[in-house]
């Protein structure tokens, strides 16, 4: 009987037939290619790199998904925050204070409703304290939500919600957010985050703080300067209109003067794309087509000790068929080079094998990955996914159990060398 995955693969065999002659190389002959030939190393299987986070958490099959992660102080213990249902649910909280080996569950009081999935980010107030900000929102109603913490996330201020005037809604609130830097390249006390809402419009938003007496600890966390993202030309906002860019994944260039925002293309006609900031994020050059082997949706980096970029996401790419990790967890090494310039990368990693979705018959929901870089120059990369087959699935391909929270850790220098001899290597269908 015809498993899921094998209908997936019909189907993206023929929207790849349909897109490819819909769109003409004349109209664009400097497109990078759909697929790639880079190796892809499958961590699958292989349980040394991988712990579980969060399971079952208050009932059997729950499901447990999109987490986001911070790195504390102590450079070792891991906070991780996510919601008991697709985009919304229950907000739950883990800790690690070992670097991700070991995870127990932190309470929250009052327990706290989502609409949408959560963000965790680590700022600095003026006066030298950290201060762990959640974001969410209320998607339909655009509403802007956000909790903070002084104290390492252990107590949080209540939820709260600013009407930001957006008549077509708030998604994924913030996707990614980075510290603003003053023209010397020195950082500041304000951060730029993005988000897009429901007509694919993408925007940015500022973050900082003013003492109030009344505030959390003092200091109130504000939101203010909203602006669309128009990019240079016209013809760059039609693209990204036409591709429906979301969920963009925020990189600062190794010298610290130039922004990307890799972007997901929601209508799967296009490769992944990009877009460029030489301003902090206040203007961005029209958004240009990645490489094949970064395509998917939810991108998030961390930068290793030696220079390279660790990105991971949802690989979901229909215009590459036979592509062995379509809708499963990935991971890309690379350079910075490679970004804006189409290149490939070094390699690939297969973080771990998703199996169809529990709920219905899409495959892909896993990624929405949080990375951190341990002081040894370990990453802990945690994200959801349908890591089990469900009862009664015979097939490796069939439909899994529902999703729940892992940790993938490896140094890049292990995996070099797995590369290197040819161990656990994925072959294209």
């Amino acid at each position: 009987m015809p498993t899921i995955r094998h209908w997936t693969t019909i189907l993206c065999t023929c929207l790849g037939v349909v897109f490819s002659n819909s769109r003409s190389q004349a109209d664009d002959p400097a497109a990078p290619r759909r697929d790639y030939g880079i190796p892809v190393l499958d961590l699958s299987g292989l349980p040394q790199f991988h712990t579980i986070v969060a399971k079952d958490l208050d009932q059997e099959n729950q499901y447990l998904g999109h987490p986001t992660t911070v790195l504390l102080d102590d450079h070792k213990s891991i906070l991780a925050a996510f919601p008991t249902g697709h985009g919304g649910g229950d907000l739950r909280l883990m800790r690690s204070t070992d670097g991700g080996h070991t995870w127990a569950r932190q309470s929250l009081s009052p327990e706290v409703r989502l609409h949408e999935v959560p963000t965790l980010f680590s700022t600095q107030l003026p006066n030298g304290k950290t201060r762990l900000v959640l974001v969410t929102c209320v998607p339909r109603t655009g509403e802007f939500q956000w909790m903070d913490s002084d104290d390492q996330g252990i107590s949080w201020s209540p939820l709260r919600t600013q009407d930001l005037g957006l008549k077509n809604g708030i998604i994924v609130s913030l996707a990614s957010m980075w510290r603003v830097h003053d023209p010397a390249g020195e950082p500041t006390h304000t951060w730029r985050g993005v988000f897009h809402d429901f007509r694919y419009e993408n925007y940015t938003i500022d973050l900082s703080f003013q003492q109030n007496p009344a505030a959390h600890n003092g200091w109130e966390t504000t939101w203010n300067g909203l602006r669309r993202i128009e990019f240079t030309t016209p013809a760059g906002l039609d693209r990204s209109r036409a591709a429906q860019l979301c969920e963009a994944g925020a990189i600062r260039s190794p010298d610290g003067s130039q922004l990307a925002l890799l972007f997901r293309p929601q209508r799967k006609r296009t490769n992944a794309m990009i877009s460029l900031s030489n301003d902090e994020g206040l203007t961005w050059s029209d958004p240009q087509e990645l490489s094949g082997s970064l395509t998917g949706e939810r991108h998030v980096a961390r930068y290793a000790p030696d220079g390279r970029l660790l990105i991971t996401f949802r690989d979901y790419s229909p215009l590459h068929p036979g592509n062995p990790t379509h809708a499963d967890w990935v991971g890309w090494v690379g350079r910075w080079e490679d970004l804006v310039g189409q290149g490939e990368g070094q390699y690939r990693i297969r973080m771990q094998d998703n199996y169809g979705n529990s709920t219905n018959n899409n495959v892909g929901d896993c990624g929405y990955a949080g990375i951190e870089l341990l002081p040894d120059e370990t990453f802990v990369c945690t994200s959801y996914g349908h890591w089990e087959l469900a009862p009664g699935e015979m097939h490796p391909n069939g439909r899994g159990r529902a999703p729940y929270i892992i940790t993938t850790r490896f140094r890049l220098p292990e995996l070099d060398a797995m590369v290197k001899s040819g161990q656990h290597l994925l072959r294209p269908e």
